[in-house]
């Protein structure tokens, strides 16, 4: 496996391939002055065998990429489920700011994810109608997801309703995950505490948040 002139461009898209496979938290790989791989260091969960992860990036290098790359040189460490639930919750982007606007018949909406002291923000516009505003505020929400990957994977917003667990109010998201892998339907709900429509963003990210961190992390 050698990688080609644009090896370091090329270097991250095989990184971020591996990170998308199911239980990898970080991916990287070590090249020799001739751009050939000598090695492929992978930290994962405990939620698969490091057999069965090796055959995934074997098998999603060569689907993506055509490259073949010999199992040898891949080495699997793994972390316990404590470890992997610390490092994800390191990774969670969190609310920095909510924001709606008015417009006649139109609704904007503007939110901002925080994530290590970085600022990640998304927009949505369209029909100000009851239903649509919660869908409004999860569009702007998968705005700012999208914007903090940059391209690693595609996040859709296929409902969101608010609903009363247990006599409080709540929110719930199904959000949908599409990388080069597949498509991964996920779910998160919350109980509305201030604000309906803060509660709409973080719905969205307790849907995505823990499948982020331990699929796209560095």
């Amino acid at each position: 496996m050698t990688l080609e002139n644009n090896a370091e461009t090329d270097l991250n898209e095989y990184e971020k391939v591996i990170r998308q496979i199911k239980g990898v938290i970080s991916a990287r790989i070590v090249t020799d002055n001739r751009g050939d791989v000598v090695e492929i260091h992978v930290l994962s969960s405990s939620v698969r065998s490091p057999k069965q992860i090796v055959r995934d990036i074997e098998s999603a290098l060569m689907a993506k990429f055509g490259i073949n790359v010999d199992h040898k040189k891949i080495s699997v460490a793994q972390m316990q489920d404590e470890e992997a639930a610390a490092l994800g919750t390191e990774l969670r982007l969190k609310v920095h700011g909510v924001e709606v606007l008015l417009k006649g018949r139109i609704m904007e909406s503007k939110v901002q994810l925080e994530i290590g002291g970085e600022i990640y923000q998304g927009t949505a516009t369209g029909p100000n109608t009851s239903s649509n505003q919660f869908r409004l505020v999860s569009q702007a929400t998968v705005a700012a997801l999208e914007d903090y990957l940059k391209g690693t994977c595609n996040i859709v917003t296929e409902d969101i309703k608010p609903f009363t667990l247990a006599g409080s109010p709540a929110v719930a998201a199904a959000i949908s995950l599409v990388t080069n892998i597949g498509e991964e339907r996920l779910i998160g709900a919350v109980i509305v505490k201030n604000d309906d429509k803060e509660a709409a963003v973080k719905a969205t990210l307790a849907a995505v948040n823990r499948r982020l961190a331990l699929l796209l992390s560095e």
